[in-house]
């Protein structure tokens, strides 16, 4: 297993901020679709693993509630909906929003262009996934 920083950051108004975190990859990933497949695989199954574990209600500081307000959204961290997503949807779309320009995705410095390039993940050392947010309606 490769263990990559991640880099991931939206491009709203909202959220202004680049989360990184470490995640682990199978070091047979030879092309884009199968490094999407691996990181949306690992982020449901982190999500699920948070979702059951968070019978515990988390004390908010003022360090935290100024960083969620930030944010736009001041919550205790619990999900209330019932509903666990479904992999094969989730990696479904998020290879139809890499295809169609929705998400953006370097490695390292380099920008990766099409599902079917070949990348070498020993040799990667960050990711970065940029979700960019259509303008409608407004003249610049």
């Amino acid at each position: 297993m490769k263990e990559i920083k991640i880099n991931i950051k939206s491009v709203s108004g909202k959220k202004s901020r680049i989360t990184t975190r470490t995640m682990l990859f199978d070091e047979n990933i030879n092309v884009v679709e199968e490094l999407i497949k691996a990181a949306v695989a690992a982020t449901v199954n982190e999500y699920n693993e948070r979702r059951e574990s968070s019978d515990l209600i988390t004390v908010l500081t003022p360090g935290l509630i100024e960083d969620k307000a930030q944010t736009g959204k001041v919550s205790f961290g619990v999900n209330y909906g019932e509903k666990s997503p479904d992999l094969e949807t989730a990696v479904n779309n998020a290879l139809e929003a890499f295809a169609d320009g929705i998400v953006v995705i370097f490695a390292d410095d380099k920008k990766l262009d099409s599902l079917d390039e070949a990348i070498d993940i020993n040799e990667i050392k960050s990711l970065t996934f940029v979700k960019l947010t259509m303008l409608a309606g407004r003249m610049w």
